[in-house]
C-alpha cells in the first residue's frame, strides 16, 4: 500500500518543495493550504485551525492509502516590535504554529502515522529586533517535538523538526536580489551560498522516512552554518 504523508502549508516554498521532495520519493501526497496550489498530491483548501480542514485531509490521506507521515509548513509570523505586541496577536502565531501542528500530530497519530516533522527555523535558538512572536511560536515548537518524541515513542512515533535559516523565496525577494543586501547575508552562511527550499526539503524528506528510524526529538538546523557563527565583533 502506497505510504501517504500531509503536508500543512504546501502552497509555500517550503511546504512546496517538502511536496516536490516527498513525491519524488514515492509517497503519495495530500497537500494543504489555505489556498489551492498546482503541484503533485490531492489538494485540501482550508485553514489549518479549523478541525473540519483536518478531518477532510484525513479523509483523503485513507483514500489514497496508508498515512504514514505528516509535514507541517505552516507560516505566522506577527511582526512587531516588543513593546508594540498585541496578546491577541502572540495567541494567533501559536495557534498557527503550535496549536494547530500539535493538532494535526495528534489525530496524524491516531490514524497511523509514525513519523513528523515540523518546520520550526533558526528563530527558535536567536533573536531579531521585531520577530519576538515568531521566535516564541517555533521555540514551542521544538518543544513539542521533544515532548511527542518521548510520549510517543513507546509507540513506534519518531517526531523531528528542521530549521531553515535564510531561505530565498518569493515573498523575501527584496533581500535577496539586491546585491549588497544578498552579501551582507552570505557573510552569517559560513557555506558562502543561500539554504534553499529543496535543500530544506530534501532534510525533511530524509526525517520522514525510513532511513532516519533511529532519530527523533531533534531540531535540526539547516541553515549554511548561521547558529554555528559567532558575530565578528572585531
Amino acid at each position: 500500500m502506497t505510504p501517504v504523508a500531509v503536508v500543512t502549508g504546501a502552497a509555500g516554498g517550503l511546504g512546496s518543495a517538502a511536496v516536490a521532495a516527498l513525491a519524488q520519493q514515492g509517497w503519495g501526497i495530500v497537500a494543504v493550504d489555505l489556498v489551492e496550489g498546482s503541484g503533485t498530491g490531492e489538494w485540501v483548501q482550508g485553514d489549518v485551525r479549523d478541525d473540519a480542514t483536518l478531518r477532510r485531509a484525513l479523509k483523503v490521506a485513507s483514500e489514497l492509502g496508508q498515512l504514514g507521515g505528516l509535514v507541517t509548513a505552516t507560516l505566522a509570523e506577527g511582526k512587531a516590535p516588543l513593546e508594540e505586541l498585541d496578546t491577541r496577536v502572540i495567541a494567533d502565531v501559536l495557534e498557527a504554529q503550535v496549536g494547530a501542528a500539535w493538532a494535526w500530530t495528534a489525530a496524524a497519530v491516531e490514524a497511523g502515522a509514525s513519523s513528523v516533522v515540523h518546520v520550526s527555523s533558526v528563530h527558535a535558538q536567536r533573536a531579531k529586533a521585531g520577530m519576538a512572536a515568531y521566535a516564541m511560536g517555533k521555540a514551542a515548537l521544538d518543544a513539542l517535538v521533544r515532548a511527542a518524541a518521548v510520549e510517543w515513542g513507546p509507540r513506534g512515533v519518531r517526531c523531528n523538526a528542521v530549521l531553515p535559516g535564510f531561505v530565498p523565496v518569493e515573498r523575501n525577494r527584496a533581500r535577496w536580489s539586491d546585491p549588497a543586501a544578498a552579501e551582507e547575508l552570505l557573510n552569517h552562511h559560513p557555506l558562502r551560498r543561500f539554504v534553499t527550499a529543496a535543500d530544506v526539503a530534501e532534510v525533511v524528506a530524509f526525517l520522514l522516512g525510513p532511513q532516519a528510524r533511529a532519530v527523533t526529538g531533534v531540531s535540526l538546523p539547516v541553515d549554511g552554518g548561521m547558529l554555528a557563527q559567532l558575530p565578528d565583533w572585531a
